[in-house]
């Protein structure tokens, strides 16, 4: 575990040395959250309760998209995909290193630093909007609410993983992550407005993709809007997705390396 942890730290003296890439990502989250808050604050401007969400909920919903934004979205991992387009991939295989292992640390090391400045982000921003926000009434929610962040973080993860492998097999992924970027992270995901604002049959389909599991179900236990059974069922349900994932990516890699032609350098 030693030798991931060096690369823990060795990632984080990367942001300090390459400190523009981390800003310019820090902006845009910043900018994102701020268009979210004036998107709401211009509704509850008008009344007091908005498609079941009273003021203080769904500002509290708006603050955890930003905090989940850092957590979850910032990652690390899809540097695997330029690793096998330009030969890096060699240097980790000639070490006695786990790929995935090394990925993770550098997630880590990312998402460490995200939340530092998340936590600044989002303090400064609800003093200056005086925002008032909702707090679990029980301890198990706050419980619940950890055990989704860990399952989730694993979740995108491996998500990302996955389209990172796909690099064995075409030359450029970018649209693809961008699409899924956009679509999917943003979109379903719920990190611009509560799923449960869009029509029955469509919020149905939703629920039958791994996205929501990243923003809204975390969110929905946070704000007390799930009981405890349906608590369970989200859990147990993030935590199948995680698996297959996991299980995906592995196939994927063993797959991949064997065609890998260690081009590069």
């Amino acid at each position: 575990m030693r030798k991931y942890f060096s690369l823990f730290l060795i990632s984080l003296q990367e942001y300090f040395t390459y400190r523009l890439s981390f800003v310019l990502w820090r902006v845009r989250s910043l900018v994102s959250f701020l268009v979210l808050l004036f998107f709401w604050l211009a509704v509850y401007s008008q009344t007091s309760s908005f498609a079941g969400y009273q003021k203080s909920q769904m500002f509290t919903y708006v603050i955890g998209v930003a905090f989940l934004r850092g957590l979850i979205f910032a990652t690390r991992s899809n540097v695997l995909a330029s690793w096998i387009r330009d030969g890096g991939l060699n240097i980790i295989l000639i070490r006695p290193l786990s790929v995935f292992k090394v990925l993770l640390s550098r997630d880590l090391a990312d998402k460490l630093l995200n939340v530092g400045f998340v936590i600044l982000e989002i303090f400064l921003i609800a003093k200056i909007f005086n925002l008032s926000l909702f707090l679990p009434k029980s301890f198990l929610t706050i419980v619940c609410f950890l055990i989704f962040l860990a399952l989730a973080f694993f979740l995108n993860f491996f998500i990302s993983i996955v389209i990172s492998l796909t690099a064995f097999w075409t030359d450029d992924i970018w649209a693809v992550r961008f699409l899924f970027g956009v679509i999917f992270l943003e979109l379903f995901s719920g990190a611009l407005f509560p799923i449960d604002i869009l029509p029955g049959g469509l919020k149905n389909v939703l629920f039958w993709t791994p996205f929501p599991y990243l923003v809204y179900f975390p969110l929905k236990v946070w704000l007390g809007q799930a009981n405890r059974g349906e608590i369970t069922r989200i859990i147990l349900v993030c935590a199948a997705w995680t698996i297959l994932f996991l299980w995906l990516a592995k196939r994927l890699w063993d797959k991949g390396y064997k065609e890998y032609g260690a081009y590069g350098g």
